[in-house]
């Protein structure tokens, strides 16, 4: 390879950082921007094989994507009707309980004081009493200071990922072939070979995940119901959400029935049965359901998924356990390419 040419492929390369970097930096550390981008990557990535499937069958991309929106759109306003005239009341229930669990709480550990003042004689102060009173006050403050801003950016997320989503569906090949021709063409055919391998790997564990956390809130609710539990569509809701956080979901998803039924009058009946009910459904998840349709897609290994998902918390919380495993699949089918071409 001559010097000229070599300089043209890093000038080449240099230009396509710069243009990466730039977009990076727009999309992903504009605040406003940053959940938009996220929610509009994580549409495309689900709905883009049904579109591709309705263009198979002779349909064209925009009509395709248009009545995939369609149907999406009844879904969500029957369903989300549906679901509000279900859970509405267990809900309301549930923020009126909420105070007599605060209070009952409260009680137990006084209780909890007083039997060890008399066993072993010496005044006790756990100081939860201090730390429960003021999460409260701090849960208030949160509250009318960020579900504001929360629901604003909700509305601006529903305006926005649907749009954004529609025109990444409709030219996303357009854009993908536009940004390859930047790369250099020694390198073009395997980056593009391995763009397709990563946006497949992650559009099908997305789908599966997905899936998983509507399987596991449908157990739970089943669960619930079977043992006559009040508020079992708010509760299953809770653990289907939560269960999509690795490892530390179903312990989320639990913890509020738990606490509820641990402590609440007349119903701790129900409680070691909700606890049996939570053993039950992560056994299924964790034994069947997400072994088949997620660890064998993202095809690493448990002592991987455990060190992703434990630096992904360490660095960004909640949010790198959420991103933890699509990122290590990532890495994971880069770092296999880049091994064939330097070893090949």
């Amino acid at each position: 390879m001559t010097s000229g040419l070599k300089q043209r492929e890093a000038v080449q390369i240099a230009f396509l950082a710069a243009i990466t970097l730039f977009f990076f930096v727009i999309f992903f550390f504009t605040p406003a921007l940053r959940p938009v981008t996220l929610l509009t990557i994580l549409n495309v990535l689900i709905l883009s094989p049904i579109v591709r499937l309705l263009e198979k069958r002779g349909m064209p991309k925009v009509w395709a994507i248009l009545l995939l929106y369609l149907v999406l759109s009844l879904i969500f306003i029957f369903g989300i009707s549906s679901l509000n005239q279900a859970i509405s009341l267990q809900w309301t229930g549930l923020v009126d309980a909420l105070p007599d669990l605060n209070q009952r709480v409260l009680e137990k550990i006084e209780k909890i004081e007083s039997q060890i003042h008399e066993w072993i004689g010496i005044e006790v102060n756990l100081g939860f009493k201090n730390s429960i009173s003021a999460s409260g006050g701090q849960l208030r403050s949160w509250a009318l200071t960020h579900i504001p801003s929360l629901i604003g950016n909700l509305a601006s997320a529903a305006l926005l990922v649907p749009i954004f989503s529609f025109f990444l569906l409709k030219d996303g090949k357009a854009y993908s072939q536009l940004y390859q021709s930047l790369i250099p063409k020694r390198f073009s055919k395997t980056s593009g070979e391995v763009l397709k391998k990563i946006s497949r790997s992650l559009g099908t564990f997305l789908r599966a995940k997905l899936f998983e956390a509507i399987l596991f809130g449908i157990m739970t609710y089943l669960g619930l119901k079977i043992i006559h539990s009040p508020y079992a569509g708010v509760f299953s809701l809770i653990a289907g959400v939560s269960n999509i956080i690795p490892y530390l979901g179903p312990f989320l998803g639990a913890a509020p029935p738990l606490l509820i039924f641990g402590f609440s009058s007349g119903q701790y009946d129900l409680f070691w049965p909700t606890v049996l009910i939570f053993v039950i459904t992560n056994l299924i998840d964790n034994f069947l359901i997400f072994p088949v349709f997620v660890a064998r897609i993202v095809n690493l290994s448990p002592l991987t998924l455990l060190v992703s998902v434990a630096v992904g918390q360490e660095l960004y919380g909640v949010a790198g356990m959420l991103l933890a495993v699509p990122a290590a699949s990532t890495i994971k089918i880069i770092l296999l390419e880049l091994r064939s071409l330097i070893y090949s």
